[in-house]
């Protein structure tokens, strides 16, 4: 099974970064009665719209559980550095002209600028699927949640779960901002679930009781996503 995860490393592939440049992600959380015809003018719109903003991967996830609001999904881009990412045109001509071909309506409830703080290997292509359990949290103590989380990891890939991959990103903006969003990956929601499964495992309880110490739960919410463009 093609171990499918956030391409953070290759980045550098895709782009002619500054030095020290850390990746960036920006989210919008769009709510619409028709999701599904939300995500296919995505799947259609979405690399006119990269492209535009300088992206190197975009990507669209439909909620499935912990949403905000009903019918809520989190159109997404990845870039080389915060300077794109924040220097980006929403509103660009392209961008605005895309857009006319939605038909359905929507709202965007918010819109996030992220730091990929731990970083995960691999890259996408278009067409891409796969199912994330995102968890936000609250630490004093990133380096050493962020060891942690690489202990899971290992943990996991050595009991079974080579497919599950973790990624850490700090809010730059919103309520959460200073907060942390853990993203555990998988190939399916089955496959994500059946990890989340062994949390009580024998191999798995004593890292989760670790964490029981260095951060607070703040929000927990699971989705389904697919490339919907990939520079590479």
């Amino acid at each position: 099974m093609k171990k499918r995860v956030i391409p953070v490393t290759g980045l550098s592939v895709l782009f002619s970064a500054v030095a020290a440049a850390t990746p960036a992600m920006t989210v919008l959380t769009v709510n619409t009665a028709d999701p599904m015809a939300y995500a296919e003018w995505t799947k259609s719109s979405g690399e006119a719209i990269a492209k535009s903003v300088g992206a190197g991967v975009g990507g669209i996830c439909l909620a499935s559980g912990g949403y905000y609001n009903p019918g809520e999904l989190y159109y997404w881009h990845l870039f080389d550095s915060h300077a794109s990412a924040m220097g980006a045109n929403s509103y660009n001509k392209t961008v605005m002209s895309e857009l006319k071909k939605l038909t359905v309506d929507r709202v965007v409830n918010r819109s996030d600028v992220y730091s990929v703080v731990m970083p995960s290997e691999g890259a996408y292509k278009r067409g891409d699927t796969f199912a994330n359990w995102n968890v936000v949290v609250e630490t004093d103590q990133p380096a050493a949640y962020m060891a942690g989380l690489q202990r899971m990891q290992a943990a996991a890939a050595a009991n079974g779960f080579a497919d599950i991959s973790f990624t850490g990103y700090s809010y730059q903006t919103g309520p959460e901002t200073g907060n942390m969003m853990v993203v555990v990956q998988g190939p399916s929601g089955e496959r994500v679930g059946a990890f989340i499964d062994q949390t009580n495992s024998a191999w798995g309880a004593p890292i989760m009781a670790e964490f029981s110490g260095m951060r607070n739960l703040k929000h927990g919410f699971t989705m389904n996503c697919e490339v919907v463009y990939s520079a590479l």
